[in-house]
């Protein structure tokens, strides 16, 4: 085999390889991100590693949530996180008032108050049929607005010892946030892939109106993305006040774009369909080490900030044109099956009419 060949076919398999696992790209970019700041802070350690690990945890929560919501489909986007995040760990630590005895108290908080975010998210989306875009940040006002009432009015709490404990100890060496995102990312993976409603989620962000016509509870399963979305929101902020023994204003706003940026660099279709765990905690950790990398190199907050955002729109711009090549694919494939079934392609139904027709047919005995 000529040496042309040889580069041709492992470039082939290399482009395949990465098309079937696009988390390898944010792996990839993690390590050079990696080597990098070895290289700015002439200090090559594993603690850096595990620092940034850590860090992004926080980030990997969240953008979990977001995984799950962007799936669906429908243009489906979570903007209120940054809110729940400030709300759960304001009013958890008011609550708790550095006692362990409210600490399950605290923990419940941050939960309730991310299930009620999320039930008013899926009530102005689903139910009154909002844009995603629109009904997320408005609810996530109104939760600001609890803050900013709640924050002149009582007093700053503390988080319960054992937390801070909690979050700030290790496993075996292993930072116990580090764990639990571990532990968090096998949860999500598996049930997106092994799970009825991870299946069908993944089927409604494919196709909602195939999936309808299939019996699929479109609004319950993507309902149901924004309940998990906040709650896990909730859970970071409780998680950060714990870490930084405090809470504050603002606290969760770094984690409104960078979800979704973790998100998409990861892997995942922002049209919905496709997604991946392990890539959105690969970008969680790329984005957290490539802010690093800025803050070694000694570069202004401004500098920091826009080096972000350009990162961010770049990957969005990549990956939206990513995701309108296979939404442009979809349609091209039903209007070739159109043409070649025009007595299903005139069913009332319209292109579900040749669904309904042979499950019919299939269920005759």
């Amino acid at each position: 085999m000529s040496t042309s060949s040889w580069t041709s076919n492992t470039l082939a398999v290399g482009g395949s390889l990465l098309k079937r696992a696009p988390w390898v790209w944010a792996v990839l970019g993690s390590m050079a991100a990696w080597i990098l700041i070895g290289v700015v802070t002439q200090r090559f350690t594993l603690g850096s590693l595990t620092i940034n690990a850590t860090a992004a945890s926080f980030l990997a929560f969240v953008a979990l949530g977001q995984m799950l919501v962007i799936t669906g489909g429908g243009g489906g986007i979570d903007l209120s996180v940054p809110f729940v995040i400030t709300l759960s760990a304001y009013w958890s630590c008011g609550l708790m008032n550095g006692s362990d005895s409210r600490l399950l108290t605290g923990i419940a908080v941050a939960m309730g108050l991310g299930l009620a975010v999320g039930l008013a998210n899926a009530a102005v989306i689903i139910g009154l049929g909002m844009p995603p875009i629109v009904g997320t940040l408005a609810v996530g006002f109104l939760a600001d607005s609890a803050v900013n009432v709640y924050a002149s009015h009582a007093k700053l709490g503390a988080p319960s010892p054992a937390l801070a404990d909690f979050v700030r100890g290790s496993f075996l060496g292993i930072p116990r946030l580090v764990v639990l995102a571990v532990v968090l990312v096998v949860a999500v993976g598996l049930g997106l892939r092994w799970l009825v409603a991870g299946r069908q989620l993944v089927a409604v962000g494919q196709g909602e109106q195939a999936a309808s016509l299939s019996g699929v509870p479109v609004g319950i399963i993507r309902a149901g993305t924004y309940l998990a979305s906040s709650v896990l929101a909730g859970l970071a902020g409780l998680a950060l006040a714990g870490y930084n023994n405090s809470a504050f204003l603002n606290m969760g706003r770094p984690y409104q774009l960078a979800s979704i940026g973790a998100v998409v660099l990861g892997g995942t279709f922002i049209a919905g369909g496709r997604s991946t765990a392990v890539g959105t905690a690969g970008g969680a950790l790329f984005l957290t080490l490539v802010l690093t990398l800025m803050q070694s190199s000694n570069l202004g907050i401004g500098v920091q900030n826009v080096g972000e955002g350009i990162l961010i729109i770049a990957v969005l711009l990549v990956a939206g044109g990513g995701s309108s090549d296979a939404a442009a694919a979809r349609r091209g494939g039903r209007w070739r099956r159109g043409r070649q079934d025009p007595v299903a392609n005139a069913s009332p139904l319209g292109r579900g009419g040749d669904v309904s027709s042979r499950t019919r047919h299939e269920a005759r005995p």
